[in-house]
């Protein structure tokens, strides 16, 4: 028997209490980690292919340390395998293995795998938060809509919903919103007409008729490009505006946006007076100047917040040539402009300008940068401190419009999620990366766990144990983990050293009277079996894994089956439990 002065449970309790702070300890006070770990991260960024990460030898060491791999460093060809397999593929090596491991690795980096071992971008995110590289959809059919517009105490008025995510039959993104304007004669009876919120014009060119009851109700709507009736009759029937979707290979897909049903007082309702709230409209539209179709004003607006990225801001579609059109009855071939805002992806307190047609007409216009500053407000433009921001002039189908801008501003709180507006797709699948700081993490764990004083004492095995035994549910991801093996081994009451010369069959065969799963769900079980492998080791020692000296080569160790054993007796009984295990 072989009793430590210090006691190895004693050690693993006091690691066991914040290991990611004891394993950052370690990481920073030692050399070759420190230094691994910040070329990683350095590195990580810039990886895109299996075949980089290969022949990055550090980068690899750290990934494969993270996953507790750090064997199979020269095992190219099979980390080459596990990195350009399909691990959902039922003939990958990771599914065909039913090793644990491996197929944790292959599925981390699945996205290579699924890809034939690349990606258009690195498999390796930065930050602590979401890892998902990509996100599928299904295709949007339908897009339900819940507002209150105001009131028929007034007339001219105009409601521009928040925009909603619709996804295409390839999963891309677009931005759909929806423009109301009442009737100047008729308080009850809107124009309606649905757009591309980020002006790429997806949404083919649309217009709608909807009226409502005097009790705010809908009454009614019709198609004003077909003249078709969509609903009129009973109450109850649903109202649903048809429009077109384009994606960018120009396939089309038919949306249908649900305004609720005739005579329902659900869905989209006008305000019964004045006082009554309203949903508030959240874009401006442009405004003729002095009577005139060619000079035009976009109103000061909150084109986006301080705080956010890729952000984009569209005025609602204007007509500059509505009242003409509407006395010559023109429902087809009538010009809309919207001035679209666009934040600086290498600059995000600089925004750019340009007016557009969100339904697809060839738009030449001057562009205009306006820099923000820290509250908000205008600092620069076009690279001057100035407010006086320059009008934007635009040429659509032969026809020169110049376009005044009122100085926006940038909210210095986040957008509130909207409801108005609400899609029916759904996520279909999620392709994630690997987090940089995830395998940081690990990577530090397993050098912590893995140094000499933690191996000498079996603390490493322990602490590793811990972290990964919640995990595990059955005995074959046991037995393709050595270090979980190695625990389970000992506590079981067999040498490590002598029970892996036995079949995998026969330690299977074995392992399974001894394992109970049921006793190794909880925190406190999982945590009280790694102390019982410590208590073990300290009464019967395994000789540590470490490179042989020449003594050892001639079996000159201090082992039971060393040379030097010759002349003494051998008291060990692992040897006898595992014979009496095999019958």
């Amino acid at each position: 028997m072989a009793i430590t002065n210090i006691s190895p449970v004693a050690s693993y309790l006091s690691a066991l209490k914040d290991e990611d702070l004891a394993a950052s300890n370690y990481a920073k006070s030692d050399i070759a980690t420190k230094q691994a770990v910040a070329a990683f991260e350095k590195k990580a960024p810039a990886i895109t292919s299996a075949d980089a990460l290969l022949k990055d030898y550090s980068s690899l060491q750290v990934v494969l340390g993270a996953f507790g791999m750090g064997s199979y460093a020269n095992a190219t060809a099979l980390i080459k395998d596990l990195l350009t397999q399909d691990p959902s593929s039922s003939t990958s090596l990771a599914k065909t293995s039913q090793n644990a491991t491996w197929l944790a690795f292959a599925d981390a980096f699945k996205v290579w795998g699924q890809n034939k071992g690349s990606s258009s971008d690195t498999a390796f995110i930065a930050g602590s938060g979401s890892t998902a590289l990509s996100t599928t959809y299904t295709p949007t059919s339908s897009v339900t809509m819940s507002a209150t517009l105001p009131s028929a105490g007034a007339s001219g008025q105009t409601y521009v919903s928040p925009a909603v995510d619709a996804y295409d039959d390839v999963s891309g993104a677009h931005k759909i919103a929806l423009q109301w304007t009442q009737s100047q004669t008729n308080p009850l009876s809107w124009s309606v007409s649905a757009f591309d919120a980020e002006g790429n014009a997806s949404v083919a060119s649309n217009a709608f008729q909807v009226t409502f009851n005097s009790d705010g109700t809908l009454a009614s709507a019709t198609n004003t490009t077909t003249g078709a009736n969509i609903a009129s009759s009973a109450a109850g029937q649903a109202v649903e505006l048809p429009i077109t979707l384009n994606d960018a290979n120009e396939k089309s897909q038919a949306i249908s946006i649900s305004l609720g049903a005739l005579g329902d007082s659900s869905g989209v309702i006008m305000a019964g007076n004045s006082y009554q709230a309203t949903s508030p409209t959240q874009s401006v539209l442009l405004q003729n100047v002095d009577s005139s179709s060619t000079s035009l004003s976009m109103p000061s607006a909150t084109i986006g917040a301080l705080s956010g990225t890729g952000q984009t801001y569209i005025t609602a579609p204007f007509n500059p040539n509505q009242a003409s059109d509407d006395t010559n009855n023109v429902t087809l071939g009538r010009t809309y402009l919207s001035v679209k805002w666009a934040q600086s992806s290498s600059d995000p307190s600089t925004w750019s300008a340009y007016v557009v047609d969100p339904y697809g007409s060839t738009v030449n216009s001057t562009v205009v940068s306006v820099g923000f500053d820290g509250s908000g407000n205008v600092l620069q433009v076009n690279g001057q401190y100035t407010h006086d921001i320059p009008s934007l002039q635009a040429t659509v189908n032969g026809v020169q419009y110049s376009v005044a801008l009122q100085p926006p501003n940038l909210s210095q709180s986040s957008e509130a999620s909207q409801s108005v507006l609400k899609s029916d797709s759904k996520v279909s699948s999620t392709v994630d990366g690997v987090s940089i700081d995830q395998i940081v993490s690990n990577y530090q764990k397993q050098q912590y766990e893995s140094n000499d004083a933690n191996t000498d004492n079996g603390v490493g095995n322990a602490l590793y144990f811990t972290r990964k035994m919640a995990s595990v549910t059955s005995l074959s991801q046991i037995m393709s983990d050595t270090k979980l093996l190695q625990v389970v081994e000992t506590v079981s009451g067999y040498d490590p050293s002598t029970f892996g010369a036995l079949s995998y069959d026969q330690q299977v065969r074995m392992l399974t009277k001894k394992v109970d799963f049921s006793k190794l769900k909880t925190p406190d079980q999982i945590q009280k079996y790694a102390e019982q492998y410590l208590t073990l080791l300290q009464i019967t020692p395994q000789p540590a894994d470490k490179p042989a000296d020449m003594l050892d080569l001639f079996g000159g160790d201090d082992s039971k089956s060393g040379i030097l054993a010759l002349f003494g007796d051998d008291d060990s009984s692992s040897s006898s439990s595992i014979y009496s295990g095999l019958f």
